[in-house]
Parts: C-alpha cells; structure tokens; sequence
C-alpha cells in the first residue's frame, strides 16, 4: 500500500497543468468569462507570469474599443432611429437605458450580449499566458 501512495504521489507531482485539451479549453473559458465581466464592470484585467512584464487590458482600452464598435455602427447607418441620442437623454435623465444599449450596441451571439463579445475579443490573445501564470502562482 505504501509503494502505491508513492507511485501515486509522484504521478500527482509530476502531472502536467493540464493532461489534455478539454480541460485546457474549459479553463481558457473560464478565464475568458470571468475576465471579461471584470471588463465590463469597469476594472483592468492584469497578471504577471514569472521574470516578465505585467500583461493586460485595461478598462479604457475596453472603453476605447466600444467606442469604436459604436462608431462603426453609426457609420454602417446601423443606428437608423437615433438610439445613441436616445441613450444619452435616458442616462442623463435618470430613466433606464438598458434596452437601448443593447440594440445600439448590435446583437451579439455570446450569451450576455455584445459587450461580452467585445471584452473576450481583446482578452483572447492573452488566455495562454494568462494561464501559464495561473499555474505559475500555483506553483509558489
């Protein structure tokens, strides 16, 4: 019993961070998901593996590229009943906006909307050593 525990215990402490690709994608999902809402909530997004530069995207990068969907859709003429206005004189008056936000911003196919899309469009470039650094931390 004995020899098994330590076959078993070497098994566990030379074990890959990942054994195989479904487990590494779920993992990128997660990661995606939970940074991305961390985005939309008005946050940065940075980790740091060992011996290099923080990495990242910070919220007014986030802001920047909502910016320019929105401006790119206004130029499409796809705000054709003058939502952006509408959206600006609903905040400023106080009065709820979400609906409008949503159709300026475009229908998106994630699940929570464009705003999402967006985040996990800019942070999807990073998964990898985001999770690199993950295992690193866990590592310490």
């Amino acid at each position: 019993m004995n020899h098994a525990m330590q076959i078993a215990q070497q098994a566990y402490d030379h074990r890959l961070p990942f054994e195989d690709d479904e487990a590494e994608d779920v993992a990128a999902d997660a990661w995606l998901f939970d940074q991305a809402e961390t985005l939309v909530r008005g946050s940065d997004v940075v980790f740091q593996r060992r011996f290099r530069a923080p990495q990242g995207v910070q919220y007014s990068e986030f802001a920047t590229a909502v910016q320019a969907h929105l401006n790119q859709r206004q130029i499409d003429g796809a705000d054709d009943e003058d939502r952006f206005a509408q959206l600006v004189i609903d905040a400023t008056a106080g009065a709820p906006c979400k609906t409008t936000a949503a159709l300026l911003l475009g229908e998106s196919t994630h699940t929570h909307g464009k705003l999402y899309e967006i985040a996990e469009g800019l942070l999807k470039p990073l998964v990898d050593d985001a999770l690199i650094a993950m295992a690193e931390d866990d590592d310490l």
